[in-house]
């Protein structure tokens, strides 16, 4: 594609080996070519031996892809309606403990406008124009 493209519900292989998450170098691939990863909030895609999704390890996933590939490639994909409501984050509603997670974990302002929905418009606009 000579597009941006998205992985919509996919996180990092390094941090849990579910095989519909990306390795380094497809992360790397992906923001090369100025797409976006959607953060799956599934336990299963976020730590292998979790029974419940948990911001931390959300978290976790999120810094690795900021270290290894930069923030321009995070998004949302939180697939709530289509995984297990074992969820620390039940719904929409909830996403504030996932802003307060990322604040103290050292993520700016920006950073985090960016993973919540600029990364994926900015994408959304380059391809549907």
């Amino acid at each position: 594609t000579s597009q941006p493209f998205v992985a919509s519900h996919s996180n990092a292989r390094a941090i849990c080996d579910h095989a519909r998450n990306l390795s380094d170098d497809m992360i790397k691939e992906l923001a090369k070519r100025g797409g976006v990863m959607g953060i799956n909030f599934a336990s299963d895609f976020l730590n292998e031996k979790a029974d419940m999704s948990y911001v931390s390890d959300m978290v976790k996933h999120i810094m690795h892809i900021r270290e290894i590939a930069g923030i321009d490639c995070i998004g949302l994909g939180t697939d709530f309606d289509g995984i297990p409501q074992n969820l620390e984050l039940k719904d929409a509603s909830y996403m504030s403990l996932l802003y307060d997670a990322l604040k103290e974990s050292g993520f700016s302002e920006e950073e985090i406008e960016k993973i919540f929905y600029k990364n994926v418009l900015r994408v959304y606009q380059t391809v549907l124009k």
